[in-house]
């Protein structure tokens, strides 16, 4: 089985495989259906009402109810379930109103999602059926891991007005789902802070740790201060990047603590400090050997030089977190294997990575069964694709089933289909973009998928490598157009520009920087058909680029996190930025334009 999972994905079932995965998704499905039938949300939502009278006296008749869910129940959105969400924030929190709401018992924790867009955030409660964890090697490698763990708040069940039957975290969906594969309750957390797992090189405090930056920079310590590290496991390379970058800003800091074996004064860690300083010995001898490296900065395979042993690193580079990946391998080096450690969200996981590829990844039945929608067909529950019906090289929105109680859920994910795998038929996928989270404007949408595209390819010879970006549409003056705003890998060239009347001394790495704007036209134009007529008939104004100033979107992570209790590795930055605040926000720090 293993040598077919990295055999290439097959371009259609076989009739065997066929059936097989026909067989297990529809087993799949009427467990889910028969766990979740009887709980409150589905024995009273209007969108589901007409299943559940169809389904009342079918008892135990498979496929009655299979036929009855293809045919009956709708797609739904958030929307359907906040109002039943809700329950869980009222007060005081009486079990008899949440007790089985979505799936049978009470949810071991509710996850909350990022809010990347800026809207308010959402919460999915988890049940029991959330015990997934990713195949691990049986050998315990030294690992720099920067899990988050810490909550938001916590959730008291009443039984009347002073039992306590359950106290539920609020946390990200990560690091809640960690908690329940290790048995971590939060009345516990405080006896665990100064322990420290075999294998990690951070003791447990540190996933305590909410301010985005100390969190980051203790990481970096203890890593830096062990030279056997073998792997690095960070959730995205946007944040792995930043953490580069910290290192490289605090070097001299970093180095000389390993030396002394002292805690520097980083922002909002009193709480741990003491935790901390048991896990942190003088060590000249490794203080030297760091100083005889140097900081990240630019150097080619900087992390294998700092250790010797890495030699995998963890990360999720695919959709947005892609245009870091260029910088992260650079400072990996070739020797060391750069992997997404999976596919999944707040609302499920979806799939296992695809041995050798950043993008590509076989989906899992585990805690959703996982329906598609094509994306150019009409958005209707009789639309549905099954996983034995989709076609290769086309793109589908994921509709999800789950365990913790959604209906014909729309991920808003859009993947292009790749194949099957070899070993049991299962979907092989690659993520495309969100779905309709482009740039409108007045005769064209450009999608995520093109704006990424566009920039990436017209710029690393014009202006330089673009390590981070965000985008929304430039009405300073008409017509308007769309505008980026990008931040650059530094230090490998200079361009000197008059902005005013005062002359300017810019990084750059390429050598063309003049040539950049019309290069993003020419781009986006070929992409997107509505742009480029709009442009020639003056709807539209040729796309702005501003650059940021180096470190912009590392501190605007630590700045969404703090202002909206994000968890600190799961923020992003939106491929559109939406919110007017952050748009703001990202203005203030432009240091240029082209």
């Amino acid at each position: 089985m293993m040598a077919s999972f990295f055999s290439p994905p097959l371009k259609s079932l076989t009739p065997e495989l066929l059936i097989q995965l026909k067989e297990r998704n529809e087993k799949f499905l009427f467990d889910i259906i028969s766990a979740n039938c009887k709980s409150k949300f589905c024995q009273t939502a209007n969108e589901l009402n007409v299943f559940r009278h169809a389904v009342e006296t079918l008892h135990d008749d498979e496929q009655g109810f299979l036929q009855n869910f293809r045919d009956l129940v709708p797609l739904t959105v958030y929307d359907t379930y906040q109002p039943f969400v809700a329950r869980f924030f009222n007060t005081p929190c009486q079990e008899s109103e949440v007790i089985d709401l979505f799936a049978p018992g009470l949810p071991f924790f509710i996850a909350v999602s990022s809010a990347t867009s800026g809207k308010t955030p959402k919460f999915f409660p988890k049940y029991k059926g959330t015990t997934w964890s990713p195949p691990v090697s049986p050998v315990i490698s030294q690992s720099l891991y920067t899990y988050d763990i810490g909550y938001k708040g916590v959730l008291s069940v009443l039984r009347g007005y002073q039992d306590i039957v359950q106290k539920i975290p609020i946390i990200p969906a990560s690091g809640g789902l960690l908690r329940v594969q290790m048995g971590w309750n939060p009345e516990e957390d405080e006896s665990r802070m100064s322990s420290k797992l075999p294998g990690e090189t951070a003791p447990h405090a540190v996933a305590m740790v909410t301010h985005h930056t100390s969190f980051l920079l203790l990481h970096a310590l203890f890593a830096l201060a062990d030279h056997s590290v073998e792997t690095l496991k960070v959730l995205f390379c946007t944040t792995l990047l930043d953490m580069f970058m910290y290192m490289d800003r605090d070097w001299p800091a970093l180095v000389g603590a390993i030396e002394k074996g002292i805690i520097p004064e980083f922002e909002h860690i009193e709480h741990v400090r003491e935790h901390l300083e048991r896990h942190l010995h003088a060590n000249p001898v490794r203080a030297a050997e760091l100083r005889g490296i140097g900081p990240p900065s630019n150097t080619p395979g900087w992390a294998k030089r700092v250790w010797p042993d890495l030699k995998i690193a963890f990360s999720i580079g695919s959709g947005t977190f892609s245009s870091a990946v260029p910088k992260v391998k650079h400072l990996l080096g070739p020797d060391v294997i750069l992997q997404t450690p999976g596919y999944g969200s707040s609302e499920c996981v979806i799939g296992v990575t695809y041995p050798g590829h950043l993008n590509r990844f076989k989906v899992l039945l585990h805690d959703a069964f996982i329906e598609y929608l094509d994306v150019t067909s009409e958005e209707a529950a009789n639309k549905l694709c099954a996983a034995w019906e989709v076609e290769p090289g086309r793109h589908y929105e994921l509709v999800l089933t789950t365990y913790n109680g959604l209906w014909r859920y729309r991920l808003g994910d859009v993947i292009e289909l790749v194949g099957f795998a070899p070993d049991d038929g299962s979907p092989v996928v690659r993520f495309v973009e969100r779905r309709n989270t482009g740039i409108k404007l007045e005769r064209a949408l450009i999608t995520e998928v093109q704006l990424v595209q566009s920039i990436c390819s017209a710029t690393p010879d014009t202006i330089g490598q673009v390590i981070e970006f965000t985008c929304f549409k430039d009405a300073r003056k008409l017509p308007p157009t769309v505008g980026f705003f990008v931040e650059l890998a530094q230090g490998l060239g200079k361009y000197h520009v008059t902005l005013q009347g005062v002359s300017l001394t810019a990084s750059f790495l390429g050598t063309s920087p003049y040539l950049a704007k019309q290069r993003l036209l020419d781009a986006l134009s070929s992409a997107n058909e509505n742009f480029r007529n709009g442009y020639d008939a003056g709807w539209f104004g040729m796309p702005t680029i501003r650059v940021v100033k180096p470190g912009t979107f590392l501190e605007y992570r630590k700045w969404r996190g703090q202002t909206a209790a994000i968890g600190t590795c799961q923020v992003k930055v939106p491929v559109v930025m939406s919110d007017t605040t952050a748009q703001e926000w990202i203005k203030n720090r432009v240091e240029l334009e082209i």
